[in-house]
C-alpha cells in the first residue's frame, strides 16, 4: 500500500509539474516538449496529459500543442472567492469573539462535509473540537447545519440518501428527524445543536450567501453550557450570530432575496 501511496504522489507532483511548464508557455507545449522539459518518460507524460485532458484542466489543439483548459477558471474563481469571503469575515470573526468572548468559526462545505475555513478563540476556547481544517458531516453541529438547510432539495435529498440512509455518521438519527431540524432552520434563519461535539457544549450558526443568493458558508460559536448561560442569553446570541451572517452575505453581493430551490 505504501509503495502505492507514493507512486500516487510522484504522479500527482508530476502532473502539477506540467500545468506550471503550461503556465510558463500560454502558446502551449508539445508531448516531445513536456517529456523531455521535466525529464520524464514520454509514456508516463502522455498518460498525466490523457487525464488532465478529461477533466479539461488542459486542452490539445490543433497543432498538437497542450494548453492550460477552462476547468482551471473554475477552480480560480472559488478559490477567489473563498479568499474574499475569508478577508471580510476575518475582522468579523475577530470583533464578535471579541465581543461575547467564546469561539467563532467561519465554515465552507467541501461536498457532503463542512471544513473551518477560519476561527477565533475565546476566553473559554473549546479546544477539543473544530480546529482549522476540520471536516465532518453537514448536519453535525449548528454551524454545519446552517449551510445544509440552506441547500438546494436535489442536494438535501442526495445528501439523506448517501450519508444518512447509507449510515456515514456517528450521529444517529433518521432522515425525517433531519428534515424536520432543517426546516426549522430555514424558518429561524438560525441553527443550533447541543452537544454534538462534545457533551456539555452548545453551537449556534446562520448561513452565509453570495451575489447568487447561493449557501456559500457560515459563521457559528461554541459555548460551554452553565447556569449563567439561559434561554434568553442564548436568543441574544441567537440574533448577534444571524446578524453578522448577514453582514458579510451583504458584503458578498448578496440581496437578502432568497426563494426555495
Amino acid at each position: 500500500i505504501k509503495e502505492y501511496i507514493n507512486k500516487m504522489i510522484k504522479s500527482l507532483n508530476k502532473a502539477i509539474e506540467i500545468l506550471e511548464l503550461l503556465k510558463k508557455n500560454p502558446s502551449g507545449c508539445s508531448l516531445l516538449q513536456i517529456y523531455t522539459t521535466l525529464g520524464i518518460p514520454k509514456s508516463t507524460a502522455y498518460g498525466l496529459l490523457q487525464t488532465l485532458l478529461s477533466k479539461m484542466y488542459i486542452l490539445k489543439d490543433e497543432n498538437s500543442l497542450y494548453k492550460l483548459g477552462p476547468a482551471l477558471i473554475f477552480l480560480g474563481k472559488v478559490a477567489a472567492s473563498q479568499n474574499k469571503l475569508q478577508d471580510i469575515a476575518y475582522p468579523i470573526l475577530k470583533n464578535l469573539t471579541s465581543e461575547i468572548k467564546v469561539d467563532s468559526f467561519l465554515m465552507i462545505p467541501t461536498g457532503y462535509k463542512g471544513c473551518v475555513l477560519e476561527r477565533f478563540d475565546g476566553e473559554q476556547s473549546i479546544k477539543i473540537i473544530e480546529r482549522f481544517g476540520n471536516e465532518f458531516f453537514l448536519h453535525c453541529g449548528a454551524t454545519r447545519k446552517a449551510i445544509l438547510a440552506h441547500k438546494s432539495k436535489s442536494f438535501i435529498d442526495e445528501y439523506i440518501k448517501n450519508v444518512i440512509q447509507d449510515k456515514r455518521n456517528k450521529i444517529t438519527l433518521t432522515a425525517e428527524e433531519l428534515e424536520k431540524s432543517l426546516e426549522k432552520i430555514r424558518k429561524e434563519g438560525v441553527a443550533i445543536s447541543y452537544g454534538e461535539y462534545a457533551k456539555g457544549t452548545i453551537g449556534v450558526g446562520a448561513p452565509i450567501y453570495d451575489y447568487n443568493d447561493n449557501v456559500i458558508a457560515s459563521i457559528g460559536i461554541n459555548l460551554l453550557e452553565s447556569n449563567e448561560l439561559t434561554d434568553k442569553k442564548l436568543e441574544e446570541y441567537k440574533k448577534i450570530i444571524k446578524e453578522k451572517a448577514e453582514e458579510i452575505s451583504k458584503s458578498m453581493g448578496s440581496s437578502n432575496n432568497r426563494t426555495k430551490k
